[in-house]
């Protein structure tokens, strides 16, 4: 006769351990499906398009919360037939506060139209190892998204900086940039204040209009070019989540080195403004090597055949490479720099031997142009400050057609003064 009293007691503990573990993953499972299953917006900034590439792009977006990411694009906004997922090394990317979605198509992308792309999030939660629950896919507005053609017979970028978390500044640069429809989008530094603990870098970053309808990378690829305070504050080294470093260099990740049109376009990364060993780093700095690195990378580039032979060359980096008369070159434990004493050394050399025309910076919140001078042949533009009042926009245009070759770089403010101006021809 089946006696009950003694199979129980034969069981093993290890299994009842195993049976009430399995009840309580049942009940984790359930609770788990339940928040996955809560709505809430789940993608909390406009689309940010980076790193213009042949065959790729790159999108970043601010999150609410753990999810997966990716993107659905073609070249009609009715038929997105290409999906592009955020993984690594075999593993889906997830994350809670940002995501960036790299797309590799498999052959070049047209730049003579539009590239239709939405963004698609899906809630991720864990219960356990084996109990993961997703909840219902999230989808953005498809965007129209142009990329800059190498061989275009036109080009026009805007380089911005130094907008300091300044929402009026950011709100009025957004409505400008819309009207003046660049191709290309610079940012050349300093959109934050410091990335503290209690900051978000990627809401300053990706959502700088705290509207997500305010989107000035979203149908237009935006470069970016790292200021000295982007570089500061206990969640700095957070920013490259949201502002990807370039695809080809892990090393160098705001170095790029790009054809657009008759231009070629580099962006450096001046870094700090302070030597490293100055003692407010406590030991944290290391920009000399990093700019080393940067001198060796710029001698190579400068050599490829599609820089080589642009028409036109223009350099951007947050802090100035020339000074005025009796400015810091940050070189020093005395002050901060005016302008980049150490890039200057390294870098200028190999400007001028490979025939650049100009630089775009920002850093010291007021505009000026400095012209070129027979020791030194390349024109540097400084944008304006963080306040309505001194913000500025840097319109470069660049063009060839018919034998005949432009470039034209004008500094203007909110209001569309000209304040600076040079053209080429």
């Amino acid at each position: 006769m089946f006696n009950r009293r003694r199979f129980i007691g034969t069981v093993p503990l290890s299994a009842v351990a195993i049976s009430t573990a399995c009840m309580n993953n049942h009940v984790r499972s359930q609770d788990t499906e339940n928040r996955a299953n809560e709505v809430k917006e789940l993608i909390v900034s406009p689309p940010v398009v980076q790193n213009p590439r042949s065959n790729g792009f790159g999108v970043s977006i601010a999150l609410s919360g753990l999810a997966t990411a990716w993107v659905e694009y073609g070249f009609s906004p009715d038929n997105l037939a290409f999906t592009a997922i955020a993984s690594h090394r075999g593993l889906m990317s997830a994350d809670d506060r940002t995501m960036h979605i790299r797309v590799h198509h498999h052959e070049p992308l047209p730049t003579d139209r539009p590239i239709y792309y939405r963004v698609v999030a899906q809630p991720l939660t864990y219960g356990g190892a084996y109990a993961l629950q997703r909840g219902k896919p999230q989808s953005e507005s498809t965007y129209a998204l142009r990329l800059p053609n190498p061989q275009a017979e036109r080009i026009r970028l805007i380089s911005i900086n130094d907008t300091h978390e300044n929402l009026d500044t950011i709100r009025a640069l957004h409505g400008k940039i819309e009207k003046l429809n660049p191709d290309v989008l610079i940012f050349n530094g300093d959109i934050c204040n410091n990335f503290d603990a209690a900051d978000s870098p990627e809401q300053i970053m990706l959502n700088p209009a705290k509207e997500k309808n305010m989107s000035w990378a979203s149908t237009r690829p935006l470069l970016f070019s790292n200021g000295n305070h982007d570089v500061r504050g206990e969640r700095a080294r957070d920013a490259i989540k949201s502002f990807a470093g370039c695809p080809e260099s892990p090393s160098l990740p705001y170095n790029q080195a790009l054809r657009l049109g008759p231009l070629a376009l580099i962006t450096l990364d001046t870094g700090e403004d302070k030597p490293d060993k100055h003692p407010v780093f406590a030991g944290t700095a290391a920009y000399e090597p990093y700019r080393q690195e940067q001198a060796n990378w710029l001698k190579q580039v400068t050599e490829r055949q599609e820089i080589k032979t642009a028409p036109y060359k223009i350099v951007a980096c947050h802090i100035p490479l020339r000074g005025l008369e009796g400015q810091n070159d940050g070189t020093t434990l005395e002050g901060y720099a005016s302008y980049c004493g150490f890039g200057a050394k390294l870098w200028l050399d190999t400007l001028k031997e490979t025939g650049f025309q100009a630089i775009l910076s920002g850093h010291m919140h007021s505009d000026r142009l400095d012209q070129a001078a027979d020791d030194m042949p390349i024109l540097q533009f400084v944008g304006g400050g963080p306040r309505p009042e001194h913000a500025t926009l840097t319109i470069i245009d660049a063009a060839q057609a018919d034998g005949k070759q432009s470039l034209h770089i004008r500094i203007v403010d909110l209001q569309g003064n000209l304040l600076h101006e040079n053209k080429w021809t």
